[in-house]
C-alpha cells in the first residue's frame, strides 16, 4: 500500500539540544520551487516532487539548522532522489541515511529529508543527528525499496553507485547512451544503473523494466540500431574501446558496458539475465 501523507505541521519538534524551531514556515510546490532551489528544481520534478516543507532551527552562537522535508508522493521517488547522490549511506535510522560535513540526508516512506547545519560544529552535528532521528520517528512506517533492485547481481555490486529513475535525463549518468530517449524511459518504466567492482574494471549495468514485452522489444530495437549490436547477448566494441552487450528478457532490457573485453562483458550480462529469470518467476 502507498504510505499515507502525514501531518507535516506535527512532524517538527519544538526544541532539540537547545536549537529552537523558528516560527516561520515555508512551503513550496511545483509552481514556486524554483524560488528556493533555482537550477535544481528539475531534478526533483524528474522524481515526482509534490511538495516541500522547510523549517529553521536556531541556537545562539551556533549555525542555523535548515530542514527540508520533501513529499515525493511515492516511496520509489523518495528512494530515487536519495540514491541520486548517495555516497556513504549506513546510519541506522530512516530507510537509508548518510551524514557528510554538516549535511544529513535520509528517506522514509514517501519522504526525502535533508538537514543542513553549516559550518559544522561538534554541537551542531549531535543536534542534526538527534533531530533526524526524531523526524524519522514521526514520518510513519517505512516502505519497501523498489522491487527491481533485486535484478542487480550482488557479487561485485558497488552499492552506493545504484541509481533508480523514471526519467530519461539520468540515462547518461555513467556512460553516454544518447542525447535522445532511445530507450523510451518514462513514468511507465523503471530504470537502474549501477557500477561493479571487478578489480581494475568498473563495468556499468543498466536495466529498464517496461509495462509489457511489446514495449521492451520496441525499445530494444531502437537501442540495437543505435549501437549496431551484432545480436542479443553478443558484445560489440565501441569507439571508446569498451564493450557493450545487451538483451531483452520478458519485459526487461539489460545492458552491460565493460572495459575488460567481450568475455567478461557477456559473463556479467549472463548473471543479470539469471536474476531477471528469478525475478519474473
Amino acid at each position: 500500500m502507498m504510505p499515507a501523507q502525514v501531518n507535516e505541521a506535527a512532524i517538527f519538534p519544538a526544541v532539540v539540544r537547545g536549537w529552537e524551531l523558528a516560527p516561520a514556515a515555508e512551503t513550496y510546490t511545483r509552481e514556486n520551487l524554483h524560488q528556493y532551489i533555482d537550477g535544481a528544481s528539475e531534478l526533483y520534478f524528474s522524481y515526482g516532487f509534490l511538495r516541500l516543507y522547510t523549517r529553521h532551527y536556531e541556537k545562539e552562537g551556533q549555525p542555523e539548522i535548515v530542514v527540508d522535508l520533501f513529499d515525493m508522493e511515492d516511496p520509489g521517488n523518495a528512494y530515487g532522489i536519495f540514491a541520486h547522490s548517495q555516497e556513504k549511506p549506513g546510519l541506522d535510522f530512516g530507510q537509508d541515511a548518510e551524514y557528510l560535513d554538516g549535511l544529513l540526508r535520509f528517506w522514509q516512506g514517501r519522504y526525502y529529508v535533508s538537514l543542513l547545519g553549516s559550518p559544522e560544529t561538534p554541537e551542531s552535528r549531535l543536534a542534526i543527528l538527534e533531530l533526524g532521528r526524531k523526524l524519522a520517528g514521526r514520518l510513519g512506517p517505512a516502505a519497501g525499496r523498489p522491487g527491481v533492485l533485486a535484478l542487480l547481481p550482488v557479487k561485485g555490486l558497488i552499492a552506493p553507485s545504484v541509481r533508480y529513475f523514471r526519467h530519461p535525463a539520468w540515462q547518461n549518468t555513467y556512460v553516454f547512451i544518447a542525447a535522445e530517449n532511445i530507450l523510451g524511459i518514462g513514468p511507465d518504466t523503471q530504470a537502474l544503473l549501477a557500477r561493479y567492482d571487478q578489480g581494475e574494471q568498473r563495468p556499468v549495468v543498466m536495466l529498464v523494466v517496461y509495462p509489457d514485452r511489446a514495449a521492451a522489444e520496441s525499445a530494444f530495437a531502437n537501442f540495437s540500431r543505435h549501437f549496431l549490436l551484432p545480436g542479443r547477448g553478443e558484445a560489440v566494441q565501441l569507439v571508446d574501446k569498451k564493450y557493450l552487450a545487451a538483451l531483452v528478457e520478458e519485459n526487461v532490457i539489460a545492458a552491460v558496458w565493460h572495459g575488460g573485453g567481450a568475455a567478461p562483458c557477456i559473463q556479467l550480462l549472463a548473471a543479470v539475465r539469471g536474476k531477471i529469470a528469478v525475478f519474473e518467476k
